[in-house]
Parts: structure tokens; sequence; C-alpha cells
């Protein structure tokens, strides 16, 4: 029997795929001036808003720039407009590209259509509803129906935001509550996400209002991680990005009050309130929707509360602990547990270690006493601080 013949070789794997020049390059320059300034691909994705993953695969080029990062990134370092120049290359070899896979290969089916004016006033009133069900019940629930309804808006249907700025500015203002319930699930990777992703999509309609508070929210985060720089820097971005309004600017500076107490500065923080202050006052008088329209003395209570707090962490001083007290409990006053039982046990958890920095533990530990005994996500953070400082 003759031998059977051997067989033959395996065909050669195919090439990769190269990254194209102009994606190569960019991510190439990005690393240059990011390295240049001192910096960490982690450090540049949060002052941009961007997960460090993603800041990583576009300096190696395994992903296209997002259109918002480029001329950020020029801003925060200091590149000299390179970036945003490079970037318009990337643009169009991006489309040259697409142009040439979508002739080499059968035609996709047709994308959905864009939702129509109906269908985005009814989203646009199921979002306040979300809004106001958020705030009574807490946002972890929610985070898969919200994410559902942006993309329904925009996300896989319509590339280009401008392509549908109404459906676009809707889609961002979902991202800024989706990215809310995330963070309060203590999800904090996927709310950052969420919150760029509307970033994106408010700058590119143009709805300054939403892009100020979704910068604003990215502030807060970063406020809860006690990173006092990165916090300030996202509240100075979301006042000056905010439009000529006052309720915008006044969440802008509320945040910037939490950032400056974070860091011990007391003049800045009553700067930044009597601001806020101020201007939430203006919106009301003009009868502008607000946040927090409808409870402006509770917020700015708690916000004040909340920054006398952490100048009481920073300064050890006491006198800071006792205006944490005393506007703490006049925010409780203003608080219904039976309609809004979270932001009733968050003030409560706050109040407990306003007193425990005070040196008043029979009242921190009467409090702490009140809270639900399996607390979650914010809740049970500030229960934990609490109870940390009434050890100490």
């Amino acid at each position: 029997m003759p031998p059977l013949p051997a067989p033959a070789p395996p065909p050669p794997p195919p090439p990769r795929a190269q990254p194209e020049a102009a994606r190569l390059r960019f991510g190439h320059r990005l690393r240059h001036w990011r390295e240049a300034r001192g910096l960490s691909q982690a450090e540049v994705g949060r002052l941009l808003g961007y997960h460090d993953s993603l800041i990583s695969r576009v300096e190696n080029a395994r992903r296209w720039p997002p259109p918002g990062l480029p001329a950020r990134a020029d801003e925060l370092l200091l590149a000299g407009g390179e970036l945003a120049s490079l970037w318009q290359s990337v643009h169009r070899e991006r489309e040259r590209l697409g142009a040439r896979a979508a002739t080499a290969r059968p035609p996709l089916p047709a994308a959905p259509a864009p939702p129509d004016d109906a269908t985005v006033e009814a989203l646009a009133q199921l979002l306040a509803a979300y809004r106001a069900a958020a705030a009574r019940l807490g946002g972890e629930e929610l985070a898969a129906v919200l994410e559902h309804h942006a993309h329904t808006l925009l996300g896989r249907a319509l590339p280009d935001p401008r392509d549908h700025p109404a459906a676009g500015s809707l889609a961002a203002q979902y991202a800024e509550l989706a990215g809310w319930a995330h963070f309060e699930g203590g999800r904090h990777a996927r709310a950052l996400s969420w919150y760029a992703t509307g970033l994106e999509w408010a700058h590119a309609t143009g709805d300054r209002a939403t892009a100020a508070a979704l910068l604003a929210r990215q502030s807060t985060l970063y406020w809860w991680h006690g990173d006092d720089a990165t916090a300030l820097a996202l509240a100075d971005a979301a006042r000056s990005t905010a439009p000529p309004l006052p309720g915008p600017r006044a969440w802008a500076a509320v945040v910037q009050a939490h950032a400056h107490a974070l860091a011990g500065r007391a003049a800045q923080v009553s700067r930044a309130l009597e601001d806020a202050r101020r201007l939430t006052g203006a919106a009301l008088r003009s009868g502008e929707p607000t946040p927090w329209s409808a409870r402006a003395d509770l917020v700015l209570a708690v916000a004040h509360g909340t920054c006398q707090r952490d100048l009481a962490v920073r300064t050890g001083r006491a006198g800071h602990a006792r205006a944490a007290a005393d506007r703490l409990e006049a925010a409780l006053r203003l608080l219904d547990p039976a309609t809004r039982p979270r932001d009733h046990a968050l003030v409560i958890a706050r109040l407990a270690g306003a007193h425990a920095l005070g040196g008043r533990a029979d009242a921190a530990a009467g409090l702490l006493a009140l809270l639900p005994p399996n607390p979650t996500g914010r809740i049970a953070r500030e229960r934990r601080r609490a109870e940390e400082w009434l050890r100490g």
C-alpha cells in the first residue's frame, strides 16, 4: 500500500488589520502630550470624563477617538490645537474606511428610523416620572430601563446626535439620570461611562444646560471619592459650560462648594454657596425650571450642612461641626420620611456624622439607630463614616 501523501500545510493566517495612519498618529501624539504633562491614562480619563481604558485604546489605535475628546484633550494637555487639527484627518479616514467597507459587504438592513416627535415627547414625559421615582426610591432599580430609553432615542438609531437634536438632547438627559442611577448603586465606572456618553451627545446637540449637569454629576462622583482637585476642575467646567441662566449655574456653584470644602477652603465655600443661593433665588423669581425648583431650601440646607461637615473633617474645628449639625437639622425638618425616605435616611446619616465630629456621641448614636438595618449605596457609606468618627 503506497504511503499516504503528507497533509498540505495549513494556509497562513490572514494578516492582521493595521490601524490606519491618521488614527495611529493621533494615538501617538495623545500619548506624547499626556506623558509630557506627567499624567497617567487614569488621570487624563478622570479629567476628561472618560474611563482610563478608553484612553488606552485610543492611544494604541484600537479605538477611534470620540468626537468630543480631541478639543478637550488639547485644552487639558496644552497641546496648542494639535490634537483638534489631527482629528480632522482621523474623521476623514474613518469616513473613507466606512465607505470602503460598505462597498465590500452585502448591504445591511436599514437602520431604525429616528424617533418621531410624538415618541420624543412621550419619552420626555416618562423622564419626568423617572426623576420623581428616583427621588423617592433611589435609582438602582431604574438603571436598565433608563439605558434602554437612551438607546431607543439615539444610541442604536442615529450615529450622529446632530441628525435629530431633540432626540439627542433628551438622550443626553437620560444618560445623566442613568449615570446617577449607577452611582446610587455603587457602580461608579458605569456611571462615569454614561456621564461621558451623555456629555458627547449634549455637546453635539448644543445642549449646554445638560452638558453642565453632566459635568456637575462627574464632579460629585470625584468628590465622593475624595479627589478635590478633579472635583473642582469639573465643577469649574460645569460653571463655564452652563448657559447664561441662573438654574444650571446654581447647580455648578453647589458642586464648586463641595470641592472647596473637601480641600478645607472655608472662604471659597462661603462664596460658592452664596452664589448658589443668589442664583437659585433668581431662577425661582424668573420661573425658570431648575433641578430643585420645588425643594430649593432643602437642597441648599443639605449643601451647607455637608460642606460644613467636610470642613470639620479637614480642619478639625468644632465650629464647622456645629454649623453642619444646625444646617442638617434644618434640612431634616424639611423632609417627609414618608415621601422621600432615602433622602431622609441620607440626611440622618450625615447629621450623625456631624454630631460625631462635634463630640456629641449620644446624639450621633441615637441617629444611627434610626437608620435602616441594611442600608445600601450612599446611605451605607455615610453610615460607615459616621460610625468611624464616633469610634474615633
